[in-house]
């Protein structure tokens, strides 16, 4: 009976990390998609949509376009989508939790950057945010998530890059039609 048990633990465990691993996955998938849609829009468009917020999950304009995607229901690890166009956005993200700073490389400047005069001007950029404001929708992602997410969708640091800790340490992600 003890046999029994224990393999229905190990199994039910083994179930739960692959779901788990599935989750990350299809975040992956559906943050490219919901990017590429955003990214069309300001092509075609000329310009970011207007913010979303507490009231207004999606964005003005774009109802038609994320009608298809998981906009609405959110990540499939809890927390909801949120849109920051680069008025709102321009505020840099504030540092990364201790527990994730601590293992996260910081660039460091050396003293090579070229004059800002000779730096080439990139359209402002807008950010995908993922939050947990609400209670019912509870993000569930560890900081190992993060970090595997970011291996997967960036450069590997949550610190740099497209994909990275923003607000309350919550991921966001950079679309810039430049890029």
């Amino acid at each position: 009976m003890l046999v029994v048990a224990l393999a229905v633990y190990v199994s039910v465990a083994e179930i739960r990390k692959l779901q788990h691993r599935r989750q990350c996955e299809r975040f992956v998938s559906d943050l490219r998609t919901v990017a590429g849609i955003f990214e069309s829009h300001r092509a075609q468009k000329g310009d970011w949509p207007a913010a979303t917020n507490a009231d207004l999950r999606i964005p003005p304009g774009m109802e038609a376009a994320l009608a298809a995607t998981p906009w609405v229901s959110g990540p499939p690890f809890g927390g909801t989508y949120d849109w920051l166009p680069p008025a709102r956005a321009a505020v840099p993200p504030p540092e990364p939790p201790a527990d994730v700073a601590d293992k996260v490389a910081v660039p460091v400047a050396t003293g090579t950057e070229p004059p800002k005069d000779s730096v080439p001007k990139r359209a402002p950029s807008g950010f995908i945010s993922i939050t947990a404001f609400a209670p019912e929708l509870p993000l569930a992602l560890t900081p190992e998530d993060l970090r595997s997410l970011d291996a997967k969708l960036d450069d590997g640091n949550l610190a740099t890059g497209r994909f990275r800790l923003g607000f309350n340490g919550w991921p966001i992600y950079e679309l810039n039609s430049s890029r």
